[in-house]
């Protein structure tokens, strides 16, 4: 079977996507078990999770109705199959354009509510420290900035917005060399906004009186952003190279991968060895199995946690300040 110059059969292609979309699924309805078990309530970061999960499966139902066209063109573009008339060959380009503008703004929107998703569980986890509040804010106005300017990429990549779905203005010298420059505008900011999740938690979890081992695996948790900056990469080498068609994939993986990694947090108290974490793997297996009665005094949350860790950096503060 012919995969129209994307290195992969269409049936594959959709198979992929799905048992990727179906994992994610499991995972946030974990993701929501869990919270309501330990917190029985949800916070921004929950929300925003959702939003993502929501846009992700939108995007697929999506690439699943535009696959047949989409790999109709590509096999187009490589020459496996012959070109059609001119006219057809225009209504080809304009309505995958279609599909391929509502898919952009789903890829942007979806990749961003998981930067905000973590962005909001820090807030929590920093607390009520002003200094990391400021620091907080900051980023977080950088990451909406960087978010418009990756949907004003979108809506130009025919130059004037009015000609996007015009066949003869985007087909001009001008606009080919504008794709190839915006894609590294794209490739800049959502990069850089990666790395600023990556860095911003780092000074706080290693003021925290906690293990080393602990440290790394927060640490870890926190880096997972770097995952998705090496797919964002080979995603953009390949679109400077390549027609947009033919990196269908490497689009997906990785709007796939950062959902994936972004219902991951709510998993780590499984696997940790602290005693708090101890205690909360006790706490949610009673619960779900409906064994065991609880006061409210004897329920930790993660809010607790939080407010503990920020506790612990403020008394860290003080005794610096008092002891030279």
């Amino acid at each position: 079977m012919s995969n129209g110059g994307q290195g992969i059969s269409q049936g594959g292609f959709l198979a992929v996507l799905w048992v990727l979309a179906g994992l994610a699924t499991v995972l946030f309805l974990g993701r929501l078990l869990v919270r309501s078990a330990l917190l029985n309530s949800f916070h921004a970061d929950d929300l925003f999770g959702a939003l993502a999960w929501f846009f992700m499966i939108v995007t697929i139902i999506l690439a699943t109705v535009s696959n047949p066209l989409s790999y109709k063109s590509s096999s187009i573009l490589v020459g496996e199959s012959p070109m059609p008339p001119p006219a057809e060959l225009v209504d080809i380009t304009i309505t995958l354009r279609k599909w391929n503008v509502a898919g952009q703004t789903l890829f942007w929107t979806r990749l961003y509510c998981v930067k905000l998703s973590f962005m909001f569980l820090y807030r929590m986890v920093f607390g009520r420290q002003r200094n990391h509040r400021l620091v907080w804010t900051l980023v977080l106005v950088y990451i909406i900035l960087t978010y418009g300017i990756c949907l004003i990429s979108v809506f130009s990549q025919c130059g004037d917005v009015r000609h996007l779905f015009q066949y003869e203005e985007c087909m001009t010298p001008y606009v080919a060399s504008l794709d190839s420059k915006l894609v590294w505008v794209d490739y800049f900011f959502n990069v850089t906004s990666d790395l600023t999740l990556v860095i911003i938690p780092m000074p706080i979890i290693w003021r925290l009186n906690m293990h080393v081992n602990q440290k790394l695996a927060v640490t870890a948790i926190c880096s997972l952003a770097l995952i998705t900056i090496a797919f964002e990469t080979v995603r953009t080498c390949k679109l400077h190279t390549q027609n947009f068609t033919l990196t269908n994939l490497y689009s997906y993986l990785e709007l796939l991968v950062a959902v994936l990694i972004g219902m991951l947090p709510s998993y780590r108290f499984l696997v940790s060895p602290s005693d708090k974490d101890r205690e909360y793997r006790r706490l949610f297996w009673s619960r779900i199995t409906l064994r065991g009665n609880y006061s409210n005094s004897s329920v930790y949350s993660m809010q607790n946690l939080s407010r503990g860790q920020a506790n612990q950096s403020n008394h860290a503060g003080h005794e610096r300040t008092s002891h030279p």
